[in-house]
């Protein structure tokens, strides 16, 4: 019992690297293009994924994304 448990931690110790590699973490802030000012509400995810957030009372936001992600789309509320 106690060689596999050795077994299954070093099996995840190993693994867990490279599970936290794959994602990437972008911020960033969503303004009016006229006045520069921040939009709140707005939906940010990553297309045909269940990722995604809000941004909040400044138009800020941070979204882990898969790293084989290429685009972000934005939603207004």
């Amino acid at each position: 019992m106690k060689k596999l448990f050795v077994l299954v931690s070093l099996a995840l110790a190993l693994w867990a690297p490279e599970a936290v590699a794959q994602a990437r973490t972008v911020t960033g802030r969503v303004t009016a293009a006229e006045t520069g000012q921040p939009i709140p509400g707005v939906a940010v995810s990553v297309p045909g994924t269940q990722v995604g957030t809000v941004t909040d009372a400044s138009g800020r936001y941070s979204l882990d994304v898969p790293a084989n992600a290429s685009m972000l789309a934005f939603r207004s509320l």
